[in-house]
């Protein structure tokens, strides 16, 4: 099987090697490619070179700008992932019913003065999932999540036959995975038993005791089989891999006999060059990213507007500033969020940005913004850019969350998502101590948020495991 690209020179021959299986790797650009991207510098520092099998949809364009990101010693192999019949026509029914209410919208009478009402994210909170097959939506949600499992096995399926053909004994040292998807386990599980080696779960989301599905495969069904396959790939693992501490904890209690084996390894900030700072006199409330499923600026805007009324201040004086996928919040209008609260004037929306454009936009802030939403176990990877930067940081994150205890004994603000009280309390003292000429530090000197420090727990790990 011939690599999509490989990076030669030192190292490249190495007999010393890791099987990597991570759906997301450059030259995709999807967030999850980022982290064994990174990892592969660390790993090769140490002297392993990796083979990775990724998606094989990916624009050949790329490559080049791809192969640059990666150190000497990486060989990138695409898996096609198979065409299912009947999927173009089926994804447009699920669209069409997808856009359907299935309760009544509130009444006038039910609807708050100021906000609009909150509508129904795209996803679905584990404690509420349901059949609901008496509705032609639940019907599809179903199947919906039958035909993404029945894709990604296929593709798996796929990984493991292309695997087969470069392997080699003694060479190859360990089989990591790296998900969602998290079907990528059940392909390192299968290579592990097939070549009995070890196996290394890098679980970069929760996959059984996620909190929240995307609605498309929000179902009972789904949850027991990836309960099935999750468990099957934990016994079958030589080392697991939690990206955060919370993570960590649900699978040690769902796992005790593995307790010892799991292990935290958060993402980090990395080292590159950070833009300068160009700041004026405003104080500058910046957010960079997609708000998606119940990540919600409602809370945040409210505060604001508190602020502002309380301070009478003008737009000279304070403004939100967002960028990226921003077109609707849960449905509704960004700019009519903003503007049920009377601070439109006071909200700047821009589109997505490349990195580096989107870093200079958070350079010039004030005030950085995470936002968490209802997921306790995940980090936003906006995270650990947002504490590189002498801003003031605020999470919009619950109090035990995995964002609020890696951020514990910092100088970040952590703020319920809907504590609209403590939010406004927070933008208020920062506000003033700007105001006065304070100038807020990065916390981002923290060893702990260092993508290097992150690796080498992982990596020592690893090669402990492995016997050097």
């Amino acid at each position: 099987m011939n690599p999509l690209f490989e990076n030669e020179g030192v190292g490249s021959q190495s007999d010393r090697r890791l099987l990597v299986i991570s759906y997301h790797f450059p030259p995709d650009r999807a967030v999850g490619a980022k982290r064994w991207q990174k990892f592969s510098h660390f790993a090769a520092e140490r002297g392993w070179g990796l083979d990775v099998f990724m998606r094989g949809d990916v624009n050949s364009a790329e490559v080049a700008a791809a192969r640059s990101s990666v150190p000497c010693g990486v060989r990138v192999f695409a898996v096609a992932e198979p065409s299912l019949r009947r999927e173009r026509i089926e994804n447009a029914v699920w669209r069409a019913l997808k856009g359907r209410r299935v309760a009544s919208p509130a009444s006038e009478s039910d609807t708050p003065v100021k906000s609009p009402p909150t509508p129904r994210v795209s996803s679905v909170a584990r404690s509420d999932l349901r059949w609901a097959l008496h509705t032609p939506r639940g019907w599809m949600r179903a199947y919906w999540a039958a035909l993404d499992f029945a894709r990604v096995r296929a593709w798996g399926d796929e990984g493991v036959d292309a695997a087969a053909a470069i392997f080699e004994h003694g060479v190859h040292r360990a089989v990591i995975t790296s998900g969602p998807p998290f079907m990528s386990h059940d392909v390192g599980r299968r290579l592990s038993e097939r070549y009995r080696i070890p196996f290394v779960m890098d679980m970069r989301d929760p996959w059984s005791h996620v909190e929240r599905l995307a609605e498309g495969i929000a179902t009972p069904a789904w949850v027991r089989l990836a309960s099935r396959h999750e468990s099957r790939a934990v016994e079958r693992a030589t080392l697991i891999v939690a990206n955060t501490e919370v993570a960590r904890r649900q699978l040690s209690d769902s796992y005790p006999a593995r307790a010892d084996d799991i292990l935290t390894v958060t993402n980090g900030a990395d080292d590159d060059l950070l833009p300068p700072q160009r700041r004026g006199g405003r104080f500058v409330i910046a957010h960079a990213g997609t708000l998606y499923l119940d990540r919600d600026p409602r809370a945040l805007f409210q505060a604001a507007a508190q602020v502002i009324r309380k301070r009478q201040l003008t737009p000279e004086d304070l403004t939100l500033e967002f960028i990226g996928d921003l077109e609707a919040v849960g449905g509704f209008p960004i700019e009519e969020v903003a503007r049920a609260e009377a601070i439109r004037d006071y909200v700047r929306i821009g589109p997505s940005r490349p990195h580096r454009e989107a870093m200079a936009f958070l350079a010039s802030a004030t005030m950085l913004v995470t936002m968490s939403g209802s997921n306790m176990a995940a980090i936003p990877a906006k995270t650990f850019e947002c504490v590189r930067f002498p801003a003031w940081l605020l999470a919009l994150s619950a109090p035990e969350s995995a964002t609020a205890l890696l951020l514990r004994g910092t100088d970040a603000d952590v703020a319920s998502p809907r504590d609209v009280a403590r939010i406004a309390e927070i933008i208020d003292r920062r506000y003033l101590e700007h105001r006065a000429g304070v100038m807020p530090e990065s916390i981002g000197r923290d060893v702990r948020f260092s993508r290097a420090y992150q690796a080498g727990i992982l990596l020592d790990a690893l090669e402990s495991r492995l016997g050097g």
